[in-house]
C-alpha cells in the first residue's frame, strides 16, 4: 500500500498573520465568483460605481434580513442556515464589491462571473 502526503498551504494576510475565518470565507467565495457562467449579458449603463453603490444595499438588505430572520424563526436549526446563508451572502457581495474597486485599470471587470462594461470615462484604454 502506498500512502500519499498531502500538502496544505495556507494563505497569509499582508501582515504575514493566519488568515481569518472571514478573510478565508471571502477568498473561496470570491474563487467561486468567478467561476459562475455569464448568463446574461448586463445593458450598457451598468458601470462599476452603480454596481459598488447596488451592492452596499443588497449587503444591508441581507443583514436586516438576517436580524429579521434572527428574531422572527423560532426553531434554531432553520434560524442558524437562514441567518448562515445570509452572512455568507453579504459576505460574498463584499468581495465583489470590494474588486469593483480597481477594475476598470485592469480592463476587466466582472461581478459574479458576469462581465461588466468599463465606460471609456474611467479607462479610455478599454
Amino acid at each position: 500500500m502506498s500512502e500519499s502526503a498531502t500538502t496544505t498551504t495556507t494563505a497569509t494576510v499582508s501582515d504575514g498573520a493566519e488568515p481569518t475565518l472571514l478573510h478565508r470565507l471571502t477568498d473561496r467565495l470570491d474563487d467561486i465568483g468567478d467561476q459562475v457562467p455569464q448568463v446574461v449579458e448586463l445593458p450598457d449603463w451598468v458601470e462599476p460605481a452603480f454596481l459598488r453603490s447596488v451592492a452596499l444595499v443588497a449587503i444591508a438588505v441581507s443583514l436586516i434580513l438576517a436580524f429579521v430572520a434572527a428574531r422572527i424563526i423560532r426553531r434554531m436549526i432553520v434560524r442558524v442556515v437562514v441567518v448562515a446563508v445570509l452572512a455568507a451572502l453579504a459576505a460574498g457581495i463584499w468581495s465583489q464589491r470590494v474588486e469593483l474597486a480597481d477594475c476598470a485599470a485592469q480592463c476587466s471587470c466582472a461581478l459574479f462571473g458576469q462581465v461588466v462594461q468599463i465606460p471609456a470615462d474611467l479607462n479610455p484604454n478599454c
